[in-house]
């Protein structure tokens, strides 16, 4: 029996879906160190997200998928699955790295990276001790001519002994997730790119379980935004923007509610974060943003017609502003989206009249 080194493989990644190349490099890696296992680490959910919202329709399993079809790739006792990253919001190699050195401080790290990324890594030596916690098995298609550049580079060079350079393995080359999702999207099969394990689970998926987003109320899309100009009465007063008439519905009288109709979408904002609601208006707010927004369309018809032209998108009210309630943060992904609700319900609506 062969004596194992104290060495660990790390391959972090999104792993939407984990392919067959993941598979190889992963299993030439560990047999390249000699190491006791090798982990996938798949990134969070918020992470991904923000990655994917440009593609459209935006095909992003969950983490809970993700990490069933790694499981599911890991056919050697040596390969395993960490859920260090799942739930965390921002990159985290380093955090990641350190966290692996602490559980297991005997071993020598060794993190999986291409070629194509050693600016990364130049930047992450550079920026946080890269090498004094972990080695990398950096893959390559031409491991000669990397070599020479390693040697060559300003800021690597001397850490030309911490790198172990391998040739890409035979048959990874072309295959990749993204070739994967778009196949899945014109409904052509990947068999041939997954390990038959996962491809069993991710066969199963379907291009409706992605539907196409809108992930922003700006732009061309900035009629499905609150401080859009439209007039439209409410509650027998006329406004300009639906922000004015939220804003006038925290005022118990009818004469401060005429004053805050006569104002822009973002005074009347300004001048709301002043108002103190009247009492039980909290609990009504989501039932009058409703009304609003449904005096707001029906009252206009290209603004309807505009709504019904989205077709089945999602309706994504995105913000940086870590508003959570009307919408969702973009960057940590989290969010009630009731805006957005509010919007897909008006629409499915006008579709059965």
């Amino acid at each position: 029996m062969r004596t194992l080194n104290k060495n660990i493989v790390i391959m972090g990644g999104s792993f939407n879906p984990p392919t067959l190349a993941h598979y190889m490099l992963m299993s030439c890696a560990i047999d390249a160190v000699n190491a006791e296992c090798g982990y996938f680490v798949p990134v969070s959910d918020a992470y991904l997200r923000r990655k994917m919202r440009h593609s459209q329709p935006p095909v992003v399993l969950s983490a809970e998928q993700r990490i069933e079809m790694l499981q599911a790739m890991c056919l050697e006792e040596r390969m395993k699955v960490s859920e260090k990253e799942i739930g965390t919001i921002e990159p985290r190699t380093l955090l990641t790295l350190k966290s692996f050195k602490e559980e297991f401080p005997e071993h020598k790290l060794y993190f999986i990276m291409g070629d194509d990324k050693l600016e990364l890594l130049s930047h992450l030596a550079e920026a946080g001790a890269f090498f004094e916690i972990s080695n990398v098995i950096l893959y390559s298609r031409n491991s000669e001519g990397i070599e020479e550049k390693l040697k060559r580079h300003e800021k690597l060079s001397a850490q030309v002994d911490s790198i172990v350079v391998l040739p890409q393995p035979e048959g990874a080359a072309g295959i990749s997730s993204s070739l994967v999702r778009e196949r899945m999207l014109l409904g052509e099969s990947s068999r041939e790119l997954l390990v038959p394990a996962v491809w069993e689970i991710f066969k199963e998926l379907e291009p409706d379980d992605f539907p196409d987003t809108i992930n922003a109320f700006k732009g061309e899309c900035d009629f499905l935004n609150n401080r859009y100009g439209c007039s439209f009465v409410y509650e027998g007063i006329e406004y300009n923007n639906a922000e004015a008439a939220f804003q006038a519905s925290k005022c118990g009288d009818e004469d401060a509610r005429r004053v805050v109709s006569r104002l822009s979408a973002d005074k009347a904002a300004v001048r709301g974060s002043s108002i103190i609601p009247y009492c039980g208006w909290e609990e009504k707010k989501l039932e009058i943003m409703t009304s609003i927004l449904e005096e707001k369309f029906g009252q206009n018809p290209t603004l309807m017609k505009k709504l019904l032209d989205t077709g089945n998108r999602v309706l994504i009210n995105g913000n940086n502003r870590h508003e959570t309630y009307w919408g969702i943060d973009l960057y940590g992904w989290t969010g009630e989206n009731n805006l957005g609700k509010i919007l897909m319900t008006i629409r499915d609506k006008e579709k059965v009249k």
